[in-house]
């Protein structure tokens, strides 16, 4: 009772005004929003994912403005931290295991999101819900846990549709749910058919695959982020500059100097990528020197396309080092000491930006009205010396969670934990394993959505380190029968005599 008043208390002291903060992401979410009114289906701009502007569009529909989408991720995080709570309470049974949740809820790197007009705070609930969703499946009846099962399915591909880099969500939550419903029923069949039917569709229609560009920037965004993030590769291979010339014809050579400028800016930015591949990305006179004679978003994007797999053909091993170290990184600094500034910064430089494109879509906003106070952030961002080592020593912590369910899997030992620990990190690596692969987890906004994953594997580690308790029913659900069986034999209950003889002592 304790725990959840504190985290009820922790919820609470932890809401600000709904003032809308603007950053960088800001305005091309708004454009895609506006345009995706009007069209009357996802229409992205800029590189967006659909599933934002949607929701943006929604609330401008009835009658919303940016004040009310705060409000709203503000609520959705509030249903968040509860919904984590309570998962976290099914699988330990143990007050310890919401000491994690209780911090989680006062991370300031989720907090400032709710305020921050990007796609990150909705992302991060739907994800964390998709992960909810199968852990409560192991605690809970056959039929309850066959809709579990459906609902995650359900949040991992909303989770898909506000960022693409949580693509293979839905993938990892079909294959855990299948497995969580064994013995199959035609009852159990027919509800997983029909969630995974809903999730293609949303996926269909709402994801990166169902948008309508709308602009040169959405059109080759995906492949040039394959492109540029990978460049060290690119220039390395010989097959792929082949490519280069090939697509870049008479401006080869002002192009591969474009190319060797890019990969030298701004050294050290990005320390384990080794590279700032931004500065290719947003480098737009390369489109124009890559794309094909025509000169359309098209060709440039099946250029940059071309030239990546072209790359990671001659050097694979380069590709999976990368991969690997990026994996290596992310779990090291998984719960990042991000956010830990007294207030949120707001970039000036895009609010007028965001009051011109609403002007120009019909909708009347000044400037001023973009530009409220300064939004405090909570107690742990006016700590940040403090706060650092915390989230430092909880990222260590976090490793050594993983380390110990290896050692506890491979010798089969422990098989509620097992299989409880085993769908976080699952889910976990699904969701960033897109981001390491495609881009770079140097980015520490990609491994913010991904804490509250980390507080629920910390809040099983934890418990299971205090405390070993004796097989509950819901438990040896998720054990072969002979297990179950070996469990029950090795911890038998006491005989009558020594009841008898500790009710009269």
């Amino acid at each position: 009772m304790l725990a959840w008043v504190a985290l009820l208390v922790a919820i609470v002291v932890s809401f600000r005004p709904a003032v809308p903060v603007i950053w960088g992401d800001t305005p091309s979410f708004v454009e895609s929003a506006l345009r995706t009114l009007e069209a009357g289906r996802p229409t992205v701009a800029g590189g967006r994912d659909p599933g934002y502007p949607a929701f943006l569009a929604v609330t401008f529909a009835f009658g919303g403005d940016l004040g009310t989408v705060v409000r709203l991720q503000q609520a959705a995080w509030a249903v968040l931290m509860l919904a984590l709570a309570a998962t976290a309470q099914a699988a330990t049974r143990n007050a310890g295991g919401l000491v994690p949740i209780i911090l989680v809820a006062t991370y300031p790197g989720l907090l400032l999101f709710r305020n921050v007009l990007t796609a990150e705070l909705l992302f991060a609930v739907f994800l964390n819900l998709a992960l909810a969703g199968l852990l409560v499946a192991t605690c809970v009846g056959k039929t309850a846990q066959c809709c579990a099962v459906a609902a995650s399915v359900l949040c991992a591909a909303l989770a898909a549709c506000f960022r693409s880099q949580g693509v293979l969500v839905p993938i990892a939550a079909v294959l855990l749910g299948a497995h969580l419903a064994r013995p199959y029923t035609s009852a159990r069949l027919a509800v997983m058919a029909v969630s995974v039917a809903a999730a293609l569709a949303l996926l269909a229609a709402g994801s990166r695959f169902g948008a309508s560009y709308s602009d040169q920037a959405s059109a080759v965004f995906v492949p040039k982020t394959l492109f540029c993030n990978h460049l060290n590769i690119v220039l390395a291979s010989d097959a792929a500059r082949h490519e280069i010339v090939s697509a870049a014809g008479n401006r080869a050579d002002a192009t591969m100097a474009r190319l060797a400028a890019d990969f030298a800016a701004e050294p050290g930015r990005w320390p384990v990528l080794g590279f700032f591949g931004d500065a290719c990305l947003f480098d737009t006179a390369l489109d124009r020197d890559i794309a094909d004679d025509t000169g359309n978003a098209v060709g440039a994007a099946a250029a940059y396309r071309r030239i990546f797999l072209a790359a990671v053909r001659d050097r694979p091993l380069d590709y999976a080092g990368k991969f690997v170290r990026q994996m290596a990184y992310g779990a090291s600094v998984a719960w990042p000491a991000y956010g830990l500034e007294p207030a949120i910064t707001v970039s000036t430089d895009d609010v007028p930006h965001v009051a011109d494109i609403m002007t120009r879509h019909g909708r009347a906003v000044q400037p001023i009205d973009l530009q409220g106070e300064p939004v405090r952030i909570g107690l742990l961002s006016d700590l940040p010396g403090i706060s650092a080592y915390l989230y430092r020593a909880l990222s260590i912590a976090f490793v050594i969670a993983v380390i110990f369910w290896t050692v506890t899997a491979v010798r089969r030992r422990r098989p509620a934990f097992v299989a409880r620990a085993g769908i976080v990190l699952v889910m976990w690596t699904a969701s960033i394993a897109t981001a390491a692969g495609a881009h770079t987890l140097d980015v520490w906004r990609y491994l913010i959505t991904e804490v509250p994953m980390v507080g629920l594997m910390l809040s099983l580690f934890a418990v299971e380190l205090i405390t070993r308790p004796p097989l509950r029913r819901s438990d040896a659900r998720c054990l072969p029968a002979p297990e179950a069986a070996h469990r029950y034999r090795s911890d038998p209950l006491p005989s009558m005599s020594k009841l008898g003889s500790f009710a009269t002592g």
